[in-house]
């Protein structure tokens, strides 16, 4: 497979007219003819992890996934593989060339992955306000959708260490998660006991209350949050 790093040209089609163009990507119709990429300026693919041990990405290997864009448009089955150093989204185009999608560009991307514990369906969306050290261009994994969203930011950075006997700088990845409430338009950093959620879903406070009590939730655990904010969406 070629490998081309371009800026990034896309161009929009609709019924009535072109959108415009800017830096790469070429994009309208089926799959086959979806995101194909042209050489803008020749210059070749450069990897910028060549000396890091372990994968700059979610996922080291690319998977198919529905791509919406920012500006509207949604692809399917693309080959992708989300960037967590760059939050930037690799595919491979049409014609067979690895190349990426601008951070910001992507607002939504949806796939699934094979786990041991059988088939796992992933969203992982962008456009969140600002907080911490996480843009609006930031990708963030959609754990619960609704009126409050329970969602989780996983960022990559490269981490050097040296070794004091021989001098030798050894790279890796080093991974940073947190969690957080998407509600009224603000994000909320999560902190995992009862007084937090009950505090933020105010609005249905008795019955967010009774939920974890009966139910005995403990809220540490991420699968048992998911239960609890569907619950409160629901309502």
């Amino acid at each position: 497979m070629r490998k081309f790093v371009y800026p990034i040209m896309i161009v929009m089609y609709c019924a009535v007219s072109a959108y415009g163009q800017s830096n790469g990507v070429v994009v309208g119709g089926k799959w086959a003819d979806q995101i194909s990429i042209t050489d803008v300026n020749g210059r070749p693919f450069e990897n910028r992890y060549a000396d890091v041990a372990g994968t700059p990405c979610f996922i080291a290997d690319y998977r198919f996934a529905n791509i919406a864009l920012a500006q509207g448009r949604t692809f399917v089955n693309v080959k992708m593989k989300i960037d967590l150093v760059s939050q930037e989204t690799r595919f491979v185009s049409s014609n067979g060339v690895e190349g990426y999608i601008s951070a910001g560009m992507v607002k939504e991307i949806k796939f699934a992955d094979t786990t041991t514990e059988g088939v796992k369906q992933y969203t992982f969306r962008t456009g969140f306000p600002v907080i911490d050290k996480q843009n609006e261009n930031n990708f963030y994994q959609v754990l619960a959708d609704g009126k409050c969203g329970f969602v989780k930011s996983i960022t990559k950075k490269v981490n050097e260490r040296k070794n004091e006997l021989s001098g030798e700088i050894a790279k890796d990845f080093e991974t940073t998660e947190n969690y957080y409430l998407f509600i009224k338009g603000e994000m909320k950093k999560v902190k995992k006991d009862k007084d937090f959620f009950i505090a933020e879903l105010v609005d249905k406070q008795a019955a967010v209350t009774q939920f974890i009590q009966s139910n005995k939730l403990n809220l540490k655990n991420n699968e048992q949050v998911v239960k609890l904010i569907n619950y409160y969406n629901s309502l």
